[in-house]
């Protein structure tokens, strides 16, 4: 009992810390209780469905996951789900369009787990990475609630109103599938969607709900630019180019690929990732090069270097500079960017940090293209989204 009041105190206590953050948002629903308008299957679209107001798994074992339209980094969200006999689901976060949410970002475990000792796989675990502080979930046959605080790497969780956890690190815990196989909860994706699971057990969910804390929500209405057979693209150059379970790879290089589409004045926002020393770029209103022997094209580039002293990633290379002093990201381990290019003013975020707001006036209209840099290099963007801003 002594440990549940503590418990309580220090929920309350972070609660109250971010308290003026979340009362200058709003709550907003994610389901609409009639239909599945803003979330996107992986699977078979007709397994899941709305029943007297509920997402459920009509046909279990054919959905894999159900996902939001929209990525999102930090917030807070709402929902009930009801646990059948033997069931198991998940609440992923921060998860990506292509791969498995529960390892690209990381999954909330739903399973029927009443009575058991908490473990890193049982009900209310960030799933194969840390255990739950206790075992709240009810038997089956019965509603639970969800209730998940979650602000840059400190995750707090409580479920059916227990505390579970509280100020919990995405650090270097977490493996995928056996620990022989680690998969650091820091090195996965910094934003992404929201997703639920069907793993074969006919769950229902109902009241949810979200409250959007990221510094910068995503807005409505991009369009993925990343497609299974590289339609849309061309390549440049030296370099391999790939797409890998939704992700675009680069290889080796110099070379680069374009989007065969122009764009003026945009945001981009995409989830990236380079190998050890790797070096790769998100060039804008760029056109390639027409110098015989030189790859480099003619634009802005948006860095992704994670030693450079001067032109590190968030830096648009040798035409502005953070202040941010050093890289805020490492090889490795996923990061998000964010690029806006309003006429001449030039933006970019990474993992919702500003690192460069400047006015460039060189080049007003071009392609995007992405940068394999050189031999042994590897890089990887998923999530490429634009937005076309009206004149």
């Amino acid at each position: 009992m002594r440990w549940i009041t503590t418990a309580c105190v220090l929920a309350a206590t972070v609660l109250a810390g971010s308290a003026h953050a979340q009362d200058e948002r709003e709550w907003q629903p994610l389901f609409n209780s009639e239909d599945l308008t803003g979330w996107v299957a992986s699977g078979d679209g007709d397994a899941w469905g709305v029943v007297d107001g509920e997402i459920v798994t009509v046909k279990p074992g054919t959905g894999g996951w159900l996902r939001t339209d929209r990525m999102f980094r930090d917030f807070e969200i709402t929902l009930e789900f009801f646990m059948p006999e033997g069931g198991n689901s998940g609440l992923g976060l921060r998860g990506s369009s292509g791969g498995d949410p529960a390892f690209t970002g990381f999954e909330i475990q739903m399973l029927d787990t009443h009575g058991e000792e908490p473990g890193l796989r049982n009900c209310g675990a960030v799933y194969e990475a840390v255990a739950p502080l206790s075992m709240s979930v009810a038997e089956p046959g019965n509603w639970n609630t969800y209730r998940v605080l979650l602000i840059g790497e400190t995750l707090n969780v409580w479920l059916n109103s227990v505390p579970i956890h509280i100020d919990t690190k995405l650090d270097s815990r977490g493996f995928f599938r056996k620990e022989s196989q680690p998969l650091p909860l820091d090195a996965r994706a910094t934003t992404g969607y929201i997703a639920l699971q069907d793993h074969g057990h006919a769950f229902r969910y109902r009241n949810i709900k979200l409250r959007d804390l990221s510094p910068n929500p995503e807005p409505k209405g991009m369009t993925h630019l990343i497609s299974s057979d590289l339609s849309g693209w061309f390549i440049k150059d030296g370099g391999a180019w790939t797409v890998e379970d939704g992700a675009l790879v680069g290889r080796d290089g110099p070379g680069h690929i374009f989007t065969e589409k122009t764009y003026n004045d945009f945001e981009l926002r995409a989830l990236a990732k380079v190998n050890a020393n790797g070096n790769s770029g998100m060039y804008f209103r760029t056109v390639p090069s027409e110098q015989e022997g030189f790859p480099w094209p003619t634009g802005y580039e948006a860095q992704v270097d994670n030693h450079d002293p001067k032109n590190y990633t968030g830096c648009i290379y040798n035409e502005a500079w953070t202040e941010v002093g050093e890289p805020i990201t490492r090889d490795q381990a996923w990061f998000d960017y964010r690029i806006r290019a309003e006429g001449e003013r030039i933006q970019t975020w990474v993992n919702g940090v500003p690192m460069v707001d400047t006015m460039l006036d060189k080049y007003a209209k071009g392609h995007f293209a992405l940068q394999t840099h050189h031999d042994g290099n590897e890089i990887m963007y998923k999530d490429i989204r634009v937005l076309e801003l009206e004149d």
